[in-house]
């Protein structure tokens, strides 16, 4: 009985160490956030509503979240490869293609990943690793490279799994609303589900 213990506790202590390391960022990333009491340094944009009519909205933009300490470029795909997408990842957030731009009606769709091993040589591995703390009422900001700037309001938080339809993602879908949705695997250090956050344009 006590070899059998051994074992397991030996085995046990192995996969906590190896999951913290292949999950450093996300570990860090949580310990950031609670040694903040839940609330990382506000640095949103100053907001500029006025700047151009949306349908001319440049390539251009940032992804700002200042309760989780999110400030990452939004790169606009022009294909729905998913090696140019994870290509683009490395880079900042990734604006699905086909969806709109943040700020015009519809919805639009950015993905960004949740964790990444150490050795990943994209600076935003871990970009989404709090995208769980956020609560309804949370501000996301959109600005865009004209100084035209959105504020989005997070409604609901989904866990989903990507091989199944989900009811609660068709109702989003459908907004005809100006809509934003991040979404990342779940949970952190696997794709088993996905993670989507729903923000709508103040």
């Amino acid at each position: 009985m006590g070899m059998k213990f051994r074992f397991l506790l030996v085995f046990a202590v192995a996969f906590v160490l190896i999951f913290a390391v292949l999950n450093s960022r996300f570990i860090l990333a949580n310990l950031e956030f609670w040694l903040q009491n839940g609330k990382m340094q506000q640095q949103g944009p100053p907001l500029n509503t006025e700047s151009a009519p949306r349908e001319q909205l440049p390539n251009e933009a940032m992804l700002i979240i200042d309760n989780i300490g999110v400030r990452a470029p939004i790169i606009f795909n022009s294909t729905d490869n998913p090696n140019d997408i994870y290509e683009n990842l490395e880079n900042g957030v990734a604006l699905y293609p086909s969806t709109s731009k943040p700020g015009m009606d519809g919805v639009s769709v950015i993905l960004g990943h949740s964790s990444a091993y150490p050795w990943y040589k994209g600076a935003f591995g871990s970009v989404f690793a709090l995208l769980g703390k956020l609560k309804a009422g949370d501000k996301i900001y959109v600005e865009y490279a004209d100084g035209q700037s959105f504020v989005f309001s997070v409604q609901q938080s989904i866990v989903f799994s990507p091989l199944s339809g989900d009811g609660r993602l068709s109702q989003i879908e459908k907004s005809e609303k100006s809509t934003l949705v991040l979404v990342s695997c779940w949970p952190i250090g696997t794709n088993y589900k996905r993670i989507a956050i729903e923000a709508e344009l103040q």
